[in-house]
């Protein structure tokens, strides 16, 4: 009966994970604890898989490539409920594996190891990674998931295999590391952290990682598990600013900035704020029914918001509002036409019907949205 499991991705690593297994045995010993040791391998065309089965090692080969592939499928052929992952260069001290199984012990669901608060060696990290893209990044995840985690892409971790299961992370690659995070806060996760050494990896090569495209890929996973900071709030935001701009224009026929004022050239930019504000929340609210129908919502009052968007009374009003706005521009339109279109005042007119246009684009953004939203969340789709 295995007290843990350790798991460690492999493609190509004969040169370090001999010394990895033997510091994740040598941990397990002294900790008094049994441990099971899997080798996922990803393909590797040296003696990698030799050198983990002359050690004891269980190996698991994972076809799909990829660090994400190579994880999940060794956390998933785990004997044990609680695993301890880590990247089989060296970088990593495997003896501190009994930690993190502690802390699990305690009943945490996942233990991350903190490099920042244990020591980072002279090499091991490069500067934009430890001063910038790290830091920007967790400090990001902290914000999005709200859970206590300073490093988010340390990895060194552990989780208790039953929570992971719940959590289900399908993606493949480097981006792993953060969707994981994101899946298990969503289910309910307890996090923690402990402090780690990271030391400088035994590699005579470049490292799998890839500095700006996987940045870019943890980036874009934390902003589509949250999008209510890309897209719902800077989108109320322009749309706020937008109403603001076409009610005063309406009202008063200027626009008045506080530093400046405008009329026709600034309502028109009022129309575009107002449209691109409806165009972001209409997008922030078919990715959260998305998320539900995946059971990834992290947006606490999007029941609410379903509830409205899904209503009669939303969809009537949206209907009522383009109607509105299209029979008074015709109203307008035939006025026009019974008149020379040279005497027409540009200012006055404008006041109106610039205005109207919002109305009848809001109203046609909410018809689409009432109609998307119920498509995703449909049972038939």
């Amino acid at each position: 009966m295995f007290h843990y499991t350790v798991v460690m991705p492999c493609l190509n690593e004969e040169r370090t994970l001999a010394g990895c297994i033997r510091e994740a045995q040598i941990g397990a010993k002294v900790s008094g604890k049994q441990v099971e040791i899997i080798v996922a391998d990803n393909g590797s065309s040296d003696r990698s898989v030799e050198i983990a089965q002359e050690l004891n090692c269980r190996v698991i080969n994972v076809n799909v490539k990829g660090y994400g592939a190579a994880l999940d499928a060794g956390i998933r052929a785990a004997s044990s409920n609680f695993v301890v992952m880590g990247d089989s260069d060296l970088s990593y001290n495997f003896t501190e594996a009994p930690r993190f199984l502690a802390e699990l012990e305690k009943g945490f669901d996942v233990v991350i190891g903190n490099r920042f608060a244990g020591g980072i060696e002279t090499g091991a990290m490069p500067w934009h990674h430890r001063y910038i893209g790290n830091p920007v990044l967790s400090r990001i995840g902290r914000l999005f998931f709200r859970i206590p985690i300073s490093d988010f892409h340390c990895g060194l971790r552990a989780v208790r295999v039953s929570k992971y299961l719940q959590a289900a992370p399908t993606t493949t690659g480097m981006e792993f590391a953060t969707e994981m995070i994101a899946r298990l806060a969503n289910v309910g996760a307890n996090f923690t952290e402990i402090p780690i050494k990271l030391r400088k990896d035994g590699r005579n090569r470049k490292p799998h990682l890839r500095s700006f495209p996987d940045g870019w890929r943890h980036l874009k996973m934390m902003l589509l598990f949250s999008p209510q900071y890309f897209l719902l709030y800077p989108g109320l935001t322009l749309l706020l600013f937008g109403t603001y701009g076409l009610l005063s224009f309406a009202l008063t026929g200027t626009i008045d900035l506080l530093i400046a004022k405008g009329n026709v050239q600034a309502s028109i930019f009022s129309l575009v704020f107002f449209m691109l504000g409806l165009q972001l929340m209409t997008a922030s609210f078919i990715s959260m029914a998305v998320a539900k129908a995946k059971l990834v919502t992290r947006f606490k009052p999007w029941e609410s918001v379903e509830k409205i968007l899904t209503s009669k009374f939303f969809l009537s009003s949206s209907i009522a509002l383009s109607l509105v706005g299209v029979f008074w521009l015709a109203s307008i339109g035939s006025i026009w036409l019974q008149n020379d279109f040279p005497s027409v005042n540009p200012l006055s007119e404008s006041r109106k019907t610039i205005p109207l246009v919002g109305l009848v684009i809001a109203g046609a953004q909410g018809i689409l949205c009432s109609i998307q939203v119920r498509q995703v969340l449909s049972k038939f789709w």
